[in-house]
Parts: C-alpha cells; structure tokens; sequence
C-alpha cells in the first residue's frame, strides 16, 4: 500500500510480504534478457599523467585546470559531480566541492587558501571534505599527502585549483575560473570526458585492448580504485578513498586488468594435497 492508501498491484494481499509468483517470473524473465553491464573501463596512471602532462604544457587556464581536477579525481576517487557543476536542471544531492572544502597543509601548520601560490606550493598534504554525496554521506574528510612525483601529485594540483580561486568566496565551487575575456565559467563533466578520452587515445590503450566508447569520467576513479588494489592496499582502505560502505567497489576492478592474475595460473598449478575432514 502507499501513501494514498492504494493497494500494491504486485501483491495479492496486503499483509503478504513477498511479490506475486507471476510477477516475480516476469521480473526474472526481463532481467534474464537485459543485455549485460557494460561499466566504463578503469584507466591506468599512464593516461592520468599524459592528460596532466600534456594539457599542462598546451597552455591555457581552462586546460591547466582541467589537468589539475584529472588529478585529483584520480587520486581520491572522485565521482564527476563531486568537482564539477551539473550540466542538468535537476537537483542533485551532491555538493561539488568548493574553495572551503580544501585545506592545504604543510606538516602541522594549515595555509591560507588565499596564500600566495608559492606559499600554497610549499603543502605536504592536502584535505577534502565531501558536504553531501550521492549516497547520503556526509562531511566525509578524504587526506593525502605528496606522492612527491613531478607530474601525478595531489597536493601541487589542489593548490593550483585554489590559487585560481583567491580572493572568491570560500563557496566558489572549485572548477571556476575567470576566462581571457573576463567571463567567470566552470569546469563542466563534459570537459573532464573530453580530457580522459584523449587521453585514452594519447596513451595508446586501443593497443592494449581498450574500447574508446567505454572510456569516460568515471573511469578515473575505477582506476584509483585498481591501481590500489594492484598495490596491495586492502578493502577497507579502498573503501575508505572511495566512501563504498560495501564491497560494491569491487564492480571497478574489471577483470579485463591483467595485472590482477598475475601469479594466479602459477599458483594454482602448485602440487598440494588436501585433507578430507568431513565425515
């Protein structure tokens, strides 16, 4: 029944808890013929460092930026909305993260977001504070510190992205730059597509068996997700940086990554003798 007090027309009587046998076979039969889930492919850290690289060195604000939300993205898993405007009139729950939701740190001491940039430059560590997210979570404080690489290192790029907005309103969203024409715009999903889909193409990853078409936003938090699974850090780390309360996560590390078997064959063709306990 629901709110209008209108009977449930999957159910044959409202004390029953289960859907109708009729209607529960005509689910399954649907969902048996649905094709299967095509997820977007998770990226390696090779085409995250060809994006920053090569739109770093094109010139240009729109791209500088855009270079510096790859990386953080990349780094913290993040989902397009969570640092890039909607492009849609309907409202979502999600904040994108804004001018007061980095702090930029150099070993105890918090720098001024309105710093120099030489001075912001100087941060060891950086955190973000996700206000609202997709699934419900709230104020979720995500923290890295310098990977200390010239090219893929979250520190630098968030304070850039904070530079470009000093002297704005702490709720600027973080993707807002002023153009050559003095126009204030934002960095939109679009953009981030556009980039990781060159990428894609500038690192080559046809040749490694890639479908372009399943390249997009999303596939910079599968590969944060993977490429911390190949380094060894566990499931609650993993879902920790990406905010998963379940095992879900695992729906990013595709099987098509072969770095995840390396081993696997060797191990399992090991001589071992099992012992039968069971009576």
């Amino acid at each position: 029944m629901d709110d209008r007090g209108a009977q449930d027309p999957r159910r044959r009587h409202r004390a029953q808890h289960q859907l109708d046998r009729q209607f529960t076979a005509f689910y399954s039969k649907c969902k048996d013929q649905d094709p299967a889930p095509r997820p977007q492919l998770a990226v390696p850290n090779t085409t995250v460092r060809w994006i920053a690289s090569t739109f770093r060195q094109a010139g240009g604000r729109k791209l500088a930026m855009v270079a510096d939300l790859v990386v953080i993205a990349y780094f913290f898993l993040l989902r397009v909305g969570e640092y890039t405007g909607s492009e849609s009139a309907r409202a979502t729950r999600t904040v994108p993260l804004r001018k007061r939701d980095v702090t930029l740190r150099r070993g105890d001491t918090v720098i001024s977001n309105d710093a120099p940039l030489a001075e912001l430059l100087t941060a060891d560590a950086v955190t973000l504070c996700l206000d609202n997210q997709k699934n419900g979570q709230r104020n979720a404080s995500l923290h890295h510190f310098t990977s200390g690489d010239a090219v893929l290192d979250p520190v630098p790029a968030a304070a850039r992205l904070v530079h470009a907005l000093r002297g704005k309103h702490q709720d600027t969203p973080l993707g807002a730059y002023t153009s050559e024409t003095g126009a204030t715009l934002s960095i939109r999903a679009r953009d981030i597509i556009a980039a990781v889909r060159l990428g894609a193409a500038g690192d080559n990853l046809e040749a490694a068996g890639y479908d372009l078409q399943r390249i997009g936003s999303h596939s910079l938090r599968a590969g944060g997700a993977t490429n911390l699974k190949l380094a060894g850090y566990d499931d609650d780390i993993i879902k920790k940086l990406g905010r998963w309360s379940s095992n879900t996560y695992l729906h990013y590390i595709q099987s098509q990554m072969s770095n995840l078997t390396i081993g696997v064959a060797s191990r399992m063709a090991r001589s071992l003798r099992f012992y039968n306990i069971g009576r």
